[in-house]
């Protein structure tokens, strides 16, 4: 369980986020402008996130260890050896 926490903190750690930034501070900040400026740059950095994280989990097997125990009905069928 420990090495499992281990490697999902390394995993978020190193993310920084460098998506091209948009320019929302010359609108108004009541504007529907400015509101729609602020959902696209959430938007992009969040698409940004979600690509390392699906990039970094394939990396360490993280994601077909995770497809395994989802196949598996009970926990007796996850502990058989195949």
């Amino acid at each position: 369980m420990n090495k499992f926490l281990i490697i999902i903190i390394t995993l978020f750690l190193p993310i920084q986020l460098f998506a091209a930034d948009l320019d929302c501070s010359k609108l108004d900040k009541l504007s529907k402008d400015y509101a729609k400026c602020i959902t696209e740059k959430s938007k992009q950095k969040g698409k940004l996130i979600k690509n390392k994280i699906g990039d970094n989990l394939e990396k360490s097997g993280i994601k077909e260890k995770y497809k395994k125990f989802d196949s598996k009905k009970t926990l007796k069928d996850l502990f058989t050896k195949e």
